[in-house]
């Protein structure tokens, strides 16, 4: 009995070492490619950026923000501290470049507008990040504060301008799931599909969930019919 297990153990090395083999192998080839691209990335030459999509805020996500004379209003004691941040914010973004980069790497964006506009792009990118998290604070203070249009209008917002997150999209269709907009619940999962992040599953699966049943929907529409 010694030898046949004494054997395996030796088929089983022979086969570990091989494959031990084959993934640095292949883990080499990789990191060349890797290395290879962003050597070609580091050399393509600067392009115009006109053709980026910029996101530009509407006037009726700065009117909380803004005075009678259409200016931002300054920031005092009696503002809580996630408004005075969010006016911070939002002053700093109404006359900066967003763009949402989310899922794109340096790398690409390096080969696709050159390597000397990557810092350009990159405080685009940050202002995208600013206003995504922006929204979704000021979306959950004003729905505290009862003014669910207002926070509606923040969320709303954000998801049009690709927000891919979660708690966005949850409070949204918490919102919509309230008024029984389930037309409205189909839509933030159309735009749910359109995203390529890791929260995209999440997402659409709680969305599938407060969505309802298209037995729940007959029912709904034979109740207004009976009214």
């Amino acid at each position: 009995m010694i030898f046949p297990v004494f054997a395996s153990v030796i088929v089983f090395c022979i086969w570990l070492a091989y494959e031990i083999r084959k993934s640095n192998k292949k883990g080499d080839k990789a990191e060349k490619a890797f290395w290879a691209r962003e050597a070609e990335a580091d050399n393509t030459r600067k392009a115009s950026l006109d053709d980026l999509h910029y996101i530009v805020i509407p006037d009726e996500i700065f009117q909380p923000f803004l005075n009678s004379k259409g200016e931002f209003i300054e920031s005092d004691e009696n503002h809580e501290k996630v408004f005075a941040d969010a006016l911070i914010a939002f002053k700093h973004l109404k006359n900066s470049k967003i763009v949402n980069f989310s899922n794109i790497s340096n790398t690409d964006l390096k080969l696709t507008y050159g390597a000397a506009n990557l810092p350009e792009l990159t405080l685009y990118d940050q202002n995208f990040v600013l206003l995504i998290r922006t929204l979704q604070s000021m979306g959950e203070y004003f729905l505290a504060k009862g003014d669910k249009e207002t926070a509606k209008n923040m969320l709303e917002f954000a998801v049009s301008s690709g927000s891919d997150t979660i708690s966005t999209y949850k409070l949204l269709g918490s919102i919509y799931l309230e008024e029984e907009d389930f037309t409205k619940i189909n839509y933030l999962s159309s735009s749910a599909s359109l995203l390529t992040g890791l929260t995209k599953g999440p997402i659409l699966n709680y969305l599938h969930e407060i969505a309802p049943t298209n037995e729940e929907k007959e029912e709904s529409i034979l109740e207004i019919l009976d009214q």
